[in-house]
C-alpha cells in the first residue's frame, strides 16, 4: 500500500474516502444535530483561574475570558490552543462517545492489519473549530504510537483556514499543508516526530470544522 510506505518513510500519510460516504454523511449529521448542552467542553491553553467571575466552565464569559488568554499567547507565539471537545465527563448524557470511538477502532483494525501496532486505542474525541480558534506548533509526545485526524468537514474553502499544517523535517519554515477535506484520515507517526498545527480559523458559523482525533499504541 502506498499509505503504508508514505507513512513509514515521511511520518504521515492522508488516506481519502476512509469510511463508505454513506456512512460519513450520516455521522457528521449526527454530531451536529446532537446539541446536548453538556456535549462540548472548550480546552484552552493557557489557563489562569478567572477570579473576576465565578468560574463555570459552561458560562459563556468563561468561554470567551479563556479563548482571549490562549489568544494572547498565540499572538505572543507561545504554545496555545483553543478549540471545542466532546466532553467524556458527560458521555452518558449526550450518548456520542461510541460514534467517535467507532472510528478510533478503524483505525486501529486498520494498522493493525498492515503489523503497523500491537495495542490498543488509547483515546478518541470529536473536535469542533470555530471562527479565530487554533492549534500552535508542536508535537503529540508519547501520547501513542500514532496519532489520527478524521475530517467531516464538508465544503471548504482556503480562506476558511484550519488547514493541518505539518512540519516532517522539525523545522517551522518547511512544512505540509493539508485542507481539511470531508472523509479523509490523516495518520501521523509520531516517533518520527510529527510536529503539527492548526491554522487560525476564519469560518462561517454554518460551516463546521469537525474531526475525529486520538491517539493508538
Amino acid at each position: 500500500m502506498q499509505w503504508v510506505q508514505a507513512l513509514d518513510e515521511k511520518g504521515y500519510c492522508q488516506i481519502e474516502n476512509f469510511l463508505p460516504i454513506q456512512h460519513a454523511e450520516r455521522l457528521r449529521k449526527n454530531i451536529i444535530v446532537n446539541n446536548h448542552f453538556k456535549k462540548w467542553n472548550l480546552l484552552t491553553t493557557p489557563y489562569r483561574p478567572l477570579m473576576n467571575v465565578k468560574d463555570r466552565i459552561s458560562t459563556t464569559i468563561i468561554d470567551k475570558q479563556r479563548h482571549i488568554q490562549a489568544t494572547k499567547a498565540f499572538n505572543r507565539r507561545k504554545f496555545s490552543f483553543s478549540f471545542y471537545r466532546s466532553s467524556n465527563k458527560h458521555a452518558k448524557q449526550h450518548g456520542q462517545a461510541l460514534l467517535h470511538k467507532s472510528v478510533g477502532e478503524k483505525v486501529l483494525t486498520l494498522l493493525k492489519k498492515h503489523a503497523l501496532v500491537e495495542g490498543e486505542l488509547q483515546d478518541s474525541f470529536f473536535a469542533d473549530y470555530r471562527k479565530g480558534q487554533f492549534i500552535s506548533y508542536h508535537t503529540d509526545g508519547s501520547a501513542g504510537k500514532y496519532a489520527f485526524i478524521y475530517q467531516l468537514s464538508t465544503g471548504w474553502q482556503q480562506r476558511f483556514g484550519g488547514q493541518l499544517e505539518l512540519y516532517p523535517q522539525k523545522i517551522k519554515f518547511y512544512k505540509h499543508v493539508l485542507s481539511p477535506k470531508f472523509n479523509s484520515l490523516t495518520l501521523l507517526k509520531l516517533a518520527h516526530p510529527m510536529p503539527h498545527s492548526v491554522r487560525l480559523l476564519n469560518n462561517p458559523k454554518h460551516k463546521h470544522r469537525i474531526t475525529i482525533s486520538g491517539w493508538v499504541e
